[in-house]
């Protein structure tokens, strides 16, 4: 009998993948290249630093000379003109305008803050409470229907 091809042992074959997407491999090789450049970075970042302590420390470390306050002569000042008088930084106008700003001030002085009738800033009423005595009448409004018949 013939042999067939059918009795040799197969192998396991690696499995086939299919290759990696462009984007995927673009977003590996940019955290890739970033990762080198943080690296560098931390690593030059650590040399200045020791460099300038070292120049920090070296500084420390000179003796410093003992120094003697050195006696200045009191110059002559001259003398400040106390009787000139300061111009106030804020006119009566703005000073006015200013306190119209506040209710209490605008409304006693309304006639004098308020130039034209105004919306936002309505003449001060009489409160209910404060008419004493005064009643007025209230309107009588009637419902009324009116139902014209045409007379032919």
């Amino acid at each position: 009998m013939a042999k067939d091809g059918k009795d040799r042992i197969r192998g396991v074959a690696a499995p086939i993948l299919v290759r990696e997407p462009l984007f995927v491999r673009f977003c590996t090789a940019f955290v890739d290249n970033l990762t080198l450049m943080l690296r560098t970075g931390l690593i030059l970042g650590a040399v200045v630093l020791v460099h300038d302590l070292r120049l920090l420390l070296d500084d420390a470390n000179e003796p410093m000379a003992e120094s003697v306050p050195a006696e200045v002569a009191p110059a002559e000042s001259e003398a400040i003109d106390v009787t000139e008088t300061l111009e106030p930084v804020l006119s009566d106008g703005v000073i006015h305008a200013l306190n119209c700003t506040y209710q209490d001030y605008r409304d006693t002085h309304y006639d004098e803050c308020i130039e034209d009738p105004s919306q936002i800033y309505p003449r001060p009423q009489a409160d209910p409470d404060d008419t004493g005595l005064v009643i007025y009448d209230t309107p009588v409004l009637f419902a009324q229907l009116n139902n014209f018949s045409r007379a032919e």
